[in-house]
């Protein structure tokens, strides 16, 4: 099946995080999964060493080092080797989130950061989308197959997560939320989507009573997760 994640869209989606790199010290990273190296060899350039660990290493570039490893099962890393962790677009494919973020605090060093983008389902668009034909962004759930053998087709996509559920399952397991950003904006100047946001600020203000609440709060309200496609969310594991 085609992944429903345009090629151009995914570019982007590396640029990015290639320019957070640019703030981080060199050091020693787990991209998982690394699907082919595109973006692994990226950070090599700019004196990261990189692990790709991928379940399938056959299109793996050359002079990449890789480790087969399977999100769904115990990683094959040892505890607190690598200073960066990077999974773009690959917790949205598994069945338990919190596997994989506690499989990450095992590899991560104190003070080390996961590098996590998935599609944004809270946006605007995609929360339209979930009310027009049942399912958000990036995630049909409508059925697919083949009419002759009467099979339906599996989705790729099968586990739609939020920013407020990651942040969760982060705190939960020993992460502070650093940085959250998109690869690109979705209908940002749209006078409907734009009074749409008006009426989510209206009415997602908070009393500023419990600081916490309120700067969840204020991390809903912006831009990059009312307009963004993709997440990209940076953790520190404390």
């Amino acid at each position: 099946m085609k992944d429903p994640l345009c090629q151009d869209a995914m570019a982007l989606l590396h640029q990015r995080v290639v320019d957070l790199f640019h703030e981080e010290k060199p050091g020693i990273v787990l991209d998982v999964p690394a699907a082919g190296g595109r973006l692994a060899q990226r950070l090599a350039r700019l004196d990261f060493a990189v692990v790709c660990g991928d379940i399938d290493p056959s299109p793996m570039r050359d002079g990449l080092r890789w480790i087969r490893l399977d999100l769904n099962q115990r990683w094959p890393c040892r505890d607190e080797g690598f200073d960066y962790v990077i999974c773009t677009e690959g917790i949205e494919h598994l069945e338990n989130p919190w596997h994989l973020v506690q499989e990450v605090k095992h590899v991560l060093k104190t003070g080390g950061k996961l590098f996590l983008s998935t599609p944004n389902i809270l946006s605007i668009k995609s929360r339209l989308s979930n009310l027009l034909y049942g399912y958000p962004n990036y995630f049909n759930y409508m059925v697919e197959g083949d009419s002759r053998s009467n099979q339906e087709l599996p989705v790729d996509h099968i586990n739609p997560i939020g920013f407020l559920e990651l942040r969760h399952i982060l705190v939960r397991n020993g992460f502070s939320i650093v940085c959250v950003t998109t690869n690109r904006y979705q209908k940002r100047h749209s006078l409907l989507y734009w009074l749409i946001k008006v009426l989510l600020h209206t009415r997602g203000r908070s009393s500023g009573r419990d600081l916490a609440r309120a700067e969840v709060r204020k991390l809903l309200l912006t831009n990059e997760i009312l307009f963004g496609e993709n997440l990209i969310i940076v953790a520190k594991k404390l």
